[in-house]
């Protein structure tokens, strides 16, 4: 299977936001979600063209980060995902092999400067356009200074299956209202609050959460969400390594790596969650990926 870099990992925790639940004006682009998924799609349209290393460094915001999961009990940790990329060969063309993706559903903060996607990938072959891997692509997107769309943030996990559902994009509901927080804390208070996992965990999670686990199909609903992760871990441990919040302080994407224990054993990975806050003004969890080391 070609590689797509799939990137994230470790730094001191960084929240970028207003504190108390301040709010900002809403965003002066009138469609920035349809923007950031026309950027999507124009970014998997280059990568047919010009391969994964060079559609992804063109598309990366400078200061874009990769998860570097540590092996045999090293910590998780983030670097710098453009430098990384820019250390790989270049790609013979034409191309052996087309990673194809497509976006199927993700949400922008309300003054659109950060959102977030996710949808299918495939990769095949150029040559018998066999399928050669699959699996489900998220991607965390901030607008840049000159208006323009740039991940950040980029991981996946392989899927047992195609996601053959995945098409066509519509925007992920806001969440339902909860009774746990208020609209006053930061998402930091909100994740200390779930660090543990269960009934905490489960209590944040909004309505139609979207849960990706690697090799398992996507999860969607509090239920579904709640039922894989009892059966799946017996304790879990989240800590924090970077959150960023949204300057309209309404959605916020923090990263961080896990222990977990289950009927297997010991596990350790990383995950990347998703916030956003309710009509209530409470944080919920609307989208959270997870991969073992």
């Amino acid at each position: 299977m070609m590689q797509p870099p799939w990137l994230a990992g470790v730094a001191a925790a960084l929240v970028i936001g207003l504190p108390g639940g301040a709010r900002q004006p809403q965003a002066d682009d009138p469609a920035p979600i349809q923007r950031m998924v026309a950027t999507e799609r124009a970014f998997a349209a280059a990568a047919r063209e010009i391969g994964a290393r060079d559609s992804f460094l063109t598309f990366f915001a400078d200061d874009a980060v990769a998860i570097v999961r540590g092996a045999a009990g090293q910590p998780t940790s983030l670097v710098p995902a453009k430098a990384q990329l820019a250390a790989r060969p270049l790609q013979s063309l034409p191309l052996q092999a087309d990673l194809l993706w497509e976006p199927f559903t993700g949400q922008v903060s309300g003054d659109g400067s950060m959102g977030w996607l996710t949808g299918g990938y495939a990769v095949l072959s150029s040559a018998s356009r066999d399928l050669l891997g699959q699996g489900a692509y998220f991607s965390v997107w901030k607008r840049q200074a000159n208006g323009t769309w740039r991940v950040w943030l980029d991981e996946g996990i392989a899927l047992p299956d195609v996601w053959r559902d995945a098409s066509p994009f519509r925007a992920a509901p806001n969440p339902d209202a909860g009774a746990t927080g208020s609209a006053s804390e930061t998402v930091v208070i909100a994740e200390s609050r779930v660090a543990a996992g269960g009934d905490a965990w489960r209590a944040s999670l909004g309505a139609d959460v979207r849960l990706h686990r690697e090799g398992v199909m996507p999860l969607v609903g509090r239920e579904a969400a709640a039922g894989w992760a009892q059966g799946a871990w017996r304790t879990i441990r989240y800590a924090v390594l970077q959150s960023v919040v949204a300057p309209s302080d309404d959605l916020a994407v923090v990263i961080g790596d896990y222990h977990a224990t289950s009927g297997a054993g010991a596990e350790t990975g990383s995950w990347v969650r998703v916030w956003k806050r309710d009509v209530t003004g409470r944080w919920r969890i609307v989208f959270e990926t997870s991969t073992p080391s």
